[in-house]
């Protein structure tokens, strides 16, 4: 339970700091003038923490030990990526206005966003396990 907790705390901080940084780029995008009407920022906000929350908690996966490495990334990933997509078509970070094209680029961004962070995760998480794996040998007196 507390591997849950933690993971979609991380999940949902994560998500609201992205969050905030592309508020940011956009706000210096529309040079100050990025304005939201009819509680479309509160939407915004609660679809990021819908987000983190289905990133973060079919992380989860990668615990069993019964599948293979690429089939958890898919779970992982498919489901994290068709809640990003349904919740920016919700929330409005897919400009359905500004037609197909527009649409695709904006989700294939998100997309694409979505795993280069999953990589720096994956890069991280191998890095440390090699670190634990190369201590251990030190202490065990492995060459």
């Amino acid at each position: 339970m507390s591997n849950f907790i933690s993971l979609l705390l991380k999940g949902i901080g994560t998500a609201l700091a992205l969050f905030t940084v592309f508020g940011m780029f956009f706000d210096w995008v529309y040079e100050g003038n990025l304005a939201f009407g009819d509680w479309t920022y509160t939407k915004m906000v609660i679809g990021t923490v819908a987000v983190g929350a289905g990133f973060s908690i079919p992380a989860l996966i990668y615990e069993s030990e019964k599948l293979s490495y690429g089939i958890k990334v898919l779970i992982h990933m498919g489901i994290g990526c068709v809640i990003l997509l349904v919740t920016g078509f919700i929330v409005g970070w897919i400009p359905r206005e500004m037609g197909i094209l527009a649409c695709i680029l904006a989700a294939c961004v998100q997309i694409a966003v979505a795993f280069v962070w999953w990589a720096g995760y994956t890069w991280q998480f191998r890095r440390m396990a090699k670190k634990m794996n190369d201590k251990i040998k030190e202490i065990n007196g492995d060459n």
